[in-house]
């Protein structure tokens, strides 16, 4: 059972799946009525409007895709709030913020830590998202090996054509040891980007920057979750590892490794009303439409 989230006109709100709609509540003044899961997006909606806001979410890169597409759905939906999700600063930049109380409510590339929750930090988790392999627009080859990622992430494998591809020099991009998506692959590589990378290696630290250059070079490797892909401005080439595709049926049968875990980070006392009807929102079968189209596996079949 994930953390219930309180309003101060909801008494009581739990989410159990993506797509079943499973809310239960008791509002102060309508403590006897059951209404659908529509109608209490609404009743946020309505009781929140006399303090308009814009929401902004700072944070984690690994979900500004999806959040962006859930801030679109939100902001089309409703007039009285606006939600905006600026670019990456990281999962400590979001934890900063909200600590600080520069942010009401911030995105994380993972979950908490007990040390973090300890400090009063509250979270909602979005849903469990493959990472993969991608190619630039050029790569040829659809499936990778662990023994292949350590070789062309090591130096000894420089060009496609070395593992059966149409030749093209590779151009390896990395991420650091702390990143969301390396510590994704660590779960079945645990050595992955704890062994030096090959100097001709690029480390970048932000998805974006990723992104740029898998765009710009149309024979390189990188890693990143899947739905981040998205904002690719290029047709990138996403891999299989070892035969296993990366969807959210793999991930949660287990036969795919690599994933990461998404989710917002607030402080419940500072949630406001903008925040409680965005995170209402997401809650929504409209909210978790979206996720499911994203391929993210929703946190009610973790």
């Amino acid at each position: 059972m994930h953390r219930v989230v309180r309003a101060s006109t909801v008494n009581e709100m739990s989410f159990r799946g993506a797509g079943k709609g499973s809310f239960s509540w008791f509002s102060s003044t309508l403590v006897s009525w059951r209404i659908a899961p529509t109608w209490l997006f609404i009743a946020v909606l309505w009781t929140s409007s006399c303090r308009a806001e814009t929401l902004v979410i700072p944070g984690s890169g690994n979900p500004h895709y999806l959040l962006t597409q859930l801030a679109q759905g939100f902001n089309a939906s409703q007039s009285a709030h606006k939600v905006i999700i600026p670019i990456s600063t990281g999962s400590a930049g979001a934890i900063r913020d909200v600590r600080a109380g520069y942010a009401s409510i911030g995105r994380l590339g993972r979950p908490l830590k007990d040390e973090e929750r300890a400090s009063g930090l509250d979270y909602l988790p979005l849903g469990r998202d493959p990472v993969v392999f991608v190619g630039g627009a050029q790569v040829s080859l659809r499936n990778i090996t662990r023994d292949q990622v350590f070789a062309i992430f090591q130096g000894r494998i420089s060009d496609w054509s070395e593992i059966g591809g149409a030749p093209g020099r590779i151009r390896a991009i990395g991420r650091e040891i702390s990143d969301a998506s390396t510590q994704g692959i660590q779960k079945e590589l645990p050595q992955f980007g704890r062994s030096p990378y090959a100097d001709s290696v690029k480390i970048v630290h932000l998805d974006y920057h990723l992104l740029e250059l898998l765009d710009r070079y149309r024979f390189s490797l990188g890693f990143l979750n899947q739905s981040g892909l998205k904002a690719a401005l290029s047709k990138l080439v996403r891999f299989d590892f070892e035969s296993v595709a990366p969807t959210a049926e793999n991930v949660a049968s287990g036969n795919y490794p690599f994933w990461i875990e998404m989710g917002l980070v607030f402080k419940p006392a500072s949630l406001t009303d903008a925040g409680r009807a965005f995170i209402a929102y997401i809650q929504s079968p409209e909210g978790s439409a979206q996720v499911r189209r994203l391929g993210i596996l929703p946190p009610g079949v973790l």
